[in-house]
């Protein structure tokens, strides 16, 4: 049977990284991350302050952002750009998305060769490629029924 994180699990692994970059560990990075690592899934900083709120009743707004742009450059969650308000995803391994223009909803997709295609592109242009990520958009299939 799988082992579930303990809430110390959690906050071992940013406590490490916080520190290994230098970084203050604070109550409401820790509360945010434990928050984060509760489930996969394509969050908002507004909707992370919603469900924060019982726990950080004075968090502001700034902070989330300010703590989720933290946790994209540490690895801890990728920033996804799609339209609307800034997404972020709490699998920060490599995959694509697909953004419906209907409900704004955002799904994963595995496309690693559309990833592959758009680097060699970008190399063949002479850019000097860091990351490559695909953002498909249409009508998801919930709208479309």
């Amino acid at each position: 049977m799988e082992s579930i994180a303990t809430p110390a699990d959690v906050d071992a692994v940013l406590v490490a990284r916080l520190r290994g970059a230098g970084l203050r560990v604070t109550p409401q990075r820790l509360a945010l991350h434990r928050l984060i690592a509760a489930s996969p899934r394509h969050l908002t900083a507004e909707a992370l302050l919603r469900e924060a709120a019982t726990e950080l009743p004075g968090l502001a707004l700034p902070t989330v952002y300010s703590a989720l742009e933290l946790f994209a450059e540490l690895g801890v969650v990728r920033r996804v750009a799609a339209p609307g308000a800034a997404r972020y995803d709490t699998d920060p391994s490599p995959h694509d998305h697909f953004t419906c223009v209907r409900c704004g909803q955002l799904y994963d997709l595995d496309t690693s060769a559309g990833r592959a295609a758009a680097r060699r592109a970008a190399e063949g242009a002479g850019h000097a490629v860091e990351s490559a990520t695909v953002v498909v958009s249409g009508v998801c299939a919930a709208c479309l029924a």
